[in-house]
């Protein structure tokens, strides 16, 4: 499991308006934790991109288009990854990235 690398989560149990059933998530955290932790970072994926908030970007995985949620970013148990579906480019991994900055407030 690698940064950068789309694999479908399973979010199930949810509470309240937390991201919810099993979507697509993009691994953000560092590859050396990714190795050595028994969880990841993962910021979830919708293909429902009719409106982009701030803390939002446009991705494309595997020739679809669809929004990363910076807003939903979570750390979760590797156990509940299932499938890897491809890895993002650079490129939208920097606009994922810059939502996580805005989201948390950090420099840009």
């Amino acid at each position: 499991m690698l940064r950068g690398e789309v694999w479908w989560v399973e979010f199930d149990p949810a509470v309240g308006s937390e991201i919810r059933k099993t979507r697509p998530g993009i691994i953000v955290s560092n590859d050396s934790a990714n190795r050595n932790l028994a969880r990841v970072v993962v910021v979830p994926i919708s293909s429902n991109t009719g409106r982009q908030y701030p803390g939002e970007a446009l991705v494309v995985v595997n020739g679809q288009q669809s929004k990363a949620m910076a807003d939903q970013i979570m750390a979760a148990d590797k156990k509940r990854l299932k499938t890897r579906l491809g890895v993002l480019s650079k490129e939208h991994l920097l606009a994922v990235e810059d939502a996580i900055k805005l989201h948390l407030g950090l420099p840009r």
